[in-house]
């Protein structure tokens, strides 16, 4: 994407692989907003805009929520911050899998 160019939702849409209506709820969260609006009212987005939504769907990928998505795009929170947030979450989680798994074979060894 060139950075003087604006792309419509469409065009951004084709170029990210995001569907119009992913797009357009980003947007108008405020997540990804428009650069500006064509006259007839098309919203334009540059490769900034592009980049922004590449950062929103890897972490939406990784499970993060959009109000902390929403921090990160606009820094309040680092990316460092965020994935080792996650990154304890996960252990914890693992780690409660885990003693779930042991209770669940003692049951099933017992056969009670």
């Amino acid at each position: 994407m060139d950075g003087g160019t604006l792309y419509t939702i469409g065009d951004l849409a084709r170029r990210t692989g995001l569907p119009v209506r992913t797009i357009r709820f980003y947007s108008d969260r405020g997540i990804v907003p428009p650069v500006e609006r064509s006259p007839a009212g098309y919203r334009l987005y540059d490769a900034a805009a592009a980049a922004r939504l590449d950062l929103v769907r890897t972490l939406r990928d990784l499970g993060v929520d959009l109000v902390t998505v929403r921090k990160v795009v606009d820094r309040e929170l680092t990316l460092a911050q965020v994935a080792a947030a996650h990154a304890e979450a996960l252990a914890v989680r693992i780690r409660t899998l885990r003693v779930r798994r042991a209770v669940l074979r003692a049951v099933a060894r017992r056969g009670s």
